[in-house]
């Protein structure tokens, strides 16, 4: 079994990040002078200072395709090198590098698309802290800007296809701001993995944009990530409390890891008003087990008139999945964003077990566009990247991250840094209605179904797909009965819910479906079961999710006719996907199977499983 987080998932992220080191002046400068070239430069005389030794153009000399240039290269170099070699060169940079003339200027090997080659050869450029390229990317840079006569060598670490998103370094003089601020909360010296969330209230008297986002660190040893919502509806306690789970209708604001530089909108900014209450998250981890610290953390608001555009923030991916233990995956989704609607920025997000990141725009015409890909991923290296886009009728984002599960249990998603997850934390205009954005990639009717690690040797391979509504209501009660010997097949599943309206939105009840195929086994004192599920869920308002739910365990027990049976976990050993008990009746050849019911950001959610003996 799975630990269920469904209508009410939550994703708070558990960010982490490295320190930024911008497009500096030295660094860049130092590039811009030819210092270094490496290989490009490998067989040319140098001077005594280390130059090249000018040369005469030669005929001959490379010229690269122009065309290409136009139609593919000078956007990957706006997106990778644009931040800091833009129309207006910036961050210490000496030139720009968008213009096809200026770039084969010079000597041959000194030009500026030499340079562009050789840096990217032997990684000097972009600087370091900032992710280089994917190594794709940076073989068609190379290839291109020397004629297809050199190659770039498989690089290591955290790659990515586009550029660290970069605010300006001081806040505008003439924006006010607040501050919402941790005051002096006690950080224990046994402290581990603690979320605690403070409550503020917005300290304006009329509506605002804000403009930008400065996190104020008071106590860098113990503050691990800072995530800020906003809580129109006041559904946050009064007060700061542990929390894990978001408010219900909360939407996210602003995140921050380690090393992040301020977040700052070109123009407009998101939307605050009077009335509206903020819930800042702040993880705390006090692993040195330092005493008596206490913390004022916060987040310093800047803001401005509400003029120009509006933004919000939307959770791009799957909010379910799982990963099989010793195996790796792929977890995918699609999203579609309303037509106009245009991206800024967004931060993509994996734990530990991610491998690589990737999100492509299909468009409504059937084209495949790239908009990030991250490879190398690294869990402590968590940046916001520059991935401006407009979304026309019908285009849909493509979300994919692949893991390696190289653990002894199959990981799920959810919000334990033990768990996986898959988002891209993106600022969008106009707002989202809705803070994720979660579709199936495509329709599809089937359950895949494999035995698992629990089921005895020999188990069916080919099983009945069963289809079963949403019920929306109270569970009705088990009346356990004694349990016969015997093989059992899936029949039907029953999800009860407390209620249509989820954090998602209200529930389409004659849209949304649960999916599987399963079977069971029960001897005396033992019973395992195998079940490979599937919940599709689809709000009124169009948003759609879907979510894998295996429920996979042998468990024994002692006693019968009772329910609920107590259970002691065989398979998966010691593992906190066996329920310590479960409910279930027995009618003849009828075996319901109930887990445990949950509550998920207010909706409580009981999942059962109908199996009937064969022979």
């Amino acid at each position: 079994m799975r630990s269920i987080t469904l209508l009410g998932y939550v994703g708070w992220g558990l960010f982490a990040g490295v320190a930024l080191a911008g497009c500096d002046a030295d660094s860049a400068a130092s590039a811009d002078a030819g210092t270094d070239l490496g290989v490009a430069l490998s067989d040319r005389a140098l001077t005594d200072d280390g130059m090249p030794v000018a040369a005469d153009v030669a005929p001959g000399a490379c010229v690269p395709d122009r065309a290409l240039w136009d139609s593919q290269m000078r956007g990957v170099v706006q997106r990778q090198c644009g931040t800091c070699h833009g129309v207006t060169p910036s961050y210490g940079a000496s030139l720009s590098l968008l213009d096809y003339e200026a770039n084969l200027l010079g000597v041959v090997g000194m030009r500026p698309v030499d340079r562009i080659a050789a840096n990217l050869i032997t990684a000097r450029m972009p600087p370091a802290g900032t992710p280089p390229p994917t190594d794709d990317v940076r073989n068609s840079l190379v290839q291109w800007a020397t004629c297809g006569a050199q190659t770039a060598p498989a690089s290591t670490g955290l790659r990515a296809s586009a550029a660290v998103f970069r605010s300006p370094v001081t806040a505008p003089a003439d924006l006010p701001h607040f501050d919402l601020t941790a005051d002096r909360y006690p950080v224990g010296p046994d402290v581990t993995d603690r979320y605690q969330c403070f409550v503020f209230d917005a300290p304006v008297t009329e509506a605002r944009f804000i403009r930008r986002f400065e996190v104020r660190i008071d106590q860098a040893s113990v503050v691990h990530h800072v995530v800020l919502l906003r809580d129109p509806r006041r559904n946050a306690p009064n007060q700061p409390y542990p929390c894990y789970n978001m408010p219900e209708g909360s939407e996210y604001a602003y995140a921050w890891a380690p090393g992040q530089d301020a977040l700052q909108f070109p123009e407009g900014g998101l939307r605050v008003a009077p009335g509206e209450r903020y819930v800042m998250q702040v993880h705390y981890n006090n692993g040195r087990h330092l005493p008596d610290v206490v913390d004022s953390t916060g987040v310093r608001v800047f803001h401005g008139p509400p003029s120009g555009t509006e933004w919000g923030m939307v959770s791009i991916g799957p909010l379910g999945f799982s990963i099989p233990a010793r195996s790796t995956g792929v977890a995918e989704s699609a999203c579609t964003l309303t037509a106009g609607s245009r991206l800024l920025t967004g931060m993509p997000h994996m734990h530990g077990l991610g491998t690589d990141f990737e999100q492509t725009i299909v468009r409504a015409a059937g084209s495949v566009e790239p908009l990030i890909a991250l490879q190398g991923w690294r869990f402590d290296s968590q940046l916001f990247y520059d991935t401006p886009v407009t979304f026309r009728a019908g285009d849909r984002v493509i979300t994919r991250c692949g893991y390696n599960n190289t653990t002894s249990r199959t990981v799920t998603s959810g919000v334990r840094t033990t768990d996986e997850m898959c988002f891209n934390f993106a600022y969008v205009t106009p707002p989202p209605a809705e803070r994720f954005c979660d579709e199936p990639v495509g329709e599809t009717t089937d359950v895949p179904y494999h035995p698992g690690e629990c089921a005895p040797p020999g188990a069916a391979t080919t099983l009945s797909l069963v289809t079963s509504p949403l019920r929306v209501g109270v569970a009705p009660a088990l009346a356990g009965g004694v349990i016969p010997a015997g093989h059992w097949s899936l029949i039907a599943i029953e999800y009860w819910v407390s209620t249509d309206r989820t954090p998602l939105g209200v529930l389409s009840l004659d849209n949304s479906n649960l999916r599987g195929r399963g079977q069971l086994w029960t001897e005396p004192g033992r019973v395992s079961v195998d079940v490979a599920s599937v919940i599709n869920i689809v709000a009124t308002t169009g948003a759609r999710y879907s979510q894998d739910i295996p429920v996979q365990f042998t468990g024994t027990y002692t006693g019968e006719a009772t329910s609920p049976l107590s259970l002691m976990a065989q398979c998966p050993s010691g593992s906190r996907d066996v329920p310590p008990a479960v409910q279930y009746e027995v009618e003849g050849d009828r075996l319901t199977v109930g887990l445990p019911t949950e509550n998920q950001s207010g909706v409580m959610i009981t999942p059962r499983y109908i199996f009937r003996r064969e022979g």
